[in-house]
């Protein structure tokens, strides 16, 4: 008779369960928050994102948030609409289009920006910075781990 193996068997399942929890937890406080403002975690990303690169294609942008270019499209244009962002033809490929924040669109960055220095030092105000300085360390060799079982 074989034996069926549990997750809750398997050697760190309560780490892995933690850092999920903490995941899924940080996800829903920034989106309540966010909400206050009239966003998403994902319209943050792309501002954040528009912001730290302007003039970067939808296709750049897909490539750094690791969402197919359809997703991206639908949110850019929604957030075209509310006049956060605007399409600018490329100079050197009419094809393409640039994307920048509006004036709208930076003091919306600014707000979300306060909110999540807000939830990320709420997360790290209880550790030390030994503490935080292992905690990259360790979420970066995990990251590494996982990168490796796509390359399969």
């Amino acid at each position: 008779m074989t034996q069926t193996i549990r997750p809750s068997d398997i050697k760190g399942h309560a780490s892995w369960l933690s850092v999920v929890k903490c995941y899924l937890k940080c996800q829903k406080v920034m989106n309540t928050k966010l909400a206050k403002i009239d966003l998403t975690a994902a319209q943050h990303e792309l501002l954040m994102n528009i912001n730290h690169k302007p003039g970067s294609s939808q296709q750049q942008i897909s490539d750094r948030l690791l969402v197919v270019k359809s997703n991206t499209s639908a949110l850019l244009n929604k957030m075209q609409q509310r006049d956060l962002i605007e399409r600018r033809k490329d100079p050197d490929d009419a094809r393409n289009h640039q994307l920048h924040l509006t004036p709208i669109g930076e003091e919306k960055l600014k707000q979300s920006m306060a909110i999540q220095i807000e939830v990320v030092q709420a997360m790290t105000s209880v550790l030390s910075d030994a503490e935080i300085q292992l905690n990259h360390e360790v979420m970066n060799r995990v990251f590494d781990s996982l990168n490796q079982l796509n390359e399969v």
